[in-house]
């Protein structure tokens, strides 16, 4: 190869190389924004576990009555109980849980219907 060669073969390898490089930076950056949902679930399920584990210290509450689910931080309350200040409860626990955004409480109070 000549030194006439060399001269285009740098610039052209330097090219090929950027190209890579940016190439690859935007699927590592693509891969980062991927992970956000996991991140999301992790703290949905330890917000649920936090509120269930106070529902069954209670002496009132049966973890077993109401289920709790969240979403991106909104916790939703199913069940059925008894009296008005165990329904009450139930939801104080929920919104006194860190990383709870908001309770929906569709929790009834009475007998089965």
């Amino acid at each position: 190869m000549d030194s006439h060669g060399k001269i285009f073969y740098v610039p052209a390898l330097c090219l090929v190389m950027l190209a890579l490089v940016t190439t690859s930076s935007g699927a590592v950056l693509a891969g980062c924004k991927t992970t956000e949902p996991a991140r999301l679930a992790a703290d949905d399920a330890t917000i649920t576990a936090k509120i269930q584990a106070k529902l069954a210290t209670d002496g009132d509450l049966s973890p077993f009555d109401i289920a709790v689910t969240t979403n991106e931080g909104v916790v939703t309350l199913k069940g059925r109980v008894t009296k008005e200040d165990t329904r009450e409860k139930a939801e104080r626990y929920a919104r006194e849980t860190d990383g709870v955004q908001r309770v929906i409480d569709l929790v009834k109070v009475g007998g089965v219907q």
